[in-house]
């Protein structure tokens, strides 16, 4: 329930984006938006984590009532301004922190259940297919990493996801289809860093 509640979140307003663009804005361009522009560095305390990005990226909270008590739900998202050049449409980093004894990263079974849950309710939500799929280890800590296609093939959403302590984040990429072998999500995901909290 809370990660198809964190999936909603974030998707909504992503899938209606890819929805705007016509079938002919699918041609790769000669250079992407992304490799035009300098990336940023964002530091977030809060989050703790270090992140680039090819643009700032903004905040949106959404508090729920959960079944699990009151979740808050954090979403940093960059929306690339020319869509007909970029190498994604959308770039996003979520994280949500679990009750305390909810979830820790050393309960590996608990943890694997959790990404391979959130993976087909995230296909499920975009109505795609999974297309790729591996556990992958994110500085040490379990994580996922998948890619789904949607909108019939036109849309492909690429996602690292990972649990620190009880945090789970989750690293997003939209684009459409044919725009590259994916060089700008492969650099926003190899970018993370965790921050000190001491």
């Amino acid at each position: 329930m809370l990660r198809l509640i964190f999936l909603l979140l974030v998707s909504g307003t992503l899938t209606a984006q890819t929805a705007r663009l016509d079938k002919d804005a699918v041609k790769p361009p000669t250079k992407s938006w992304e490799d035009d522009h300098r990336w940023e560095q964002i530091d977030n305390l809060e989050g703790r984590f270090r992140i680039e990005t090819p643009g700032p990226l903004e905040h949106k909270i959404d508090t729920l009532e959960t079944a699990v008590g009151e979740q808050v739900f954090h979403t940093y998202f960059f929306k690339v301004p020319e869509l007909e050049r970029a190498e994604n449409l959308i770039y996003v980093l979520s994280y949500v922190d679990y009750p305390a004894g909810a979830l820790h990263q050393d309960s590996t079974e608990l943890v694997r259940e959790l990404l391979a849950s959130t993976e087909e309710s995230a296909a499920e939500a975009l109505r795609g297919e999974v297309v790729y799929a591996t556990d992958r280890e994110v500085l040490g800590y379990p994580g996922r990493i998948w890619r789904i296609d949607y909108k019939d093939g036109e849309a492909q959403a690429r996602t690292l996801a990972f649990v620190v302590g009880g945090r789970y984040y989750e690293l997003k990429t939209f684009a459409l289809s044919g725009r590259g072998l994916s060089e700008a999500s492969d650099k926003f995901f190899r970018s993370f860093r965790l921050l000190s909290t001491g």
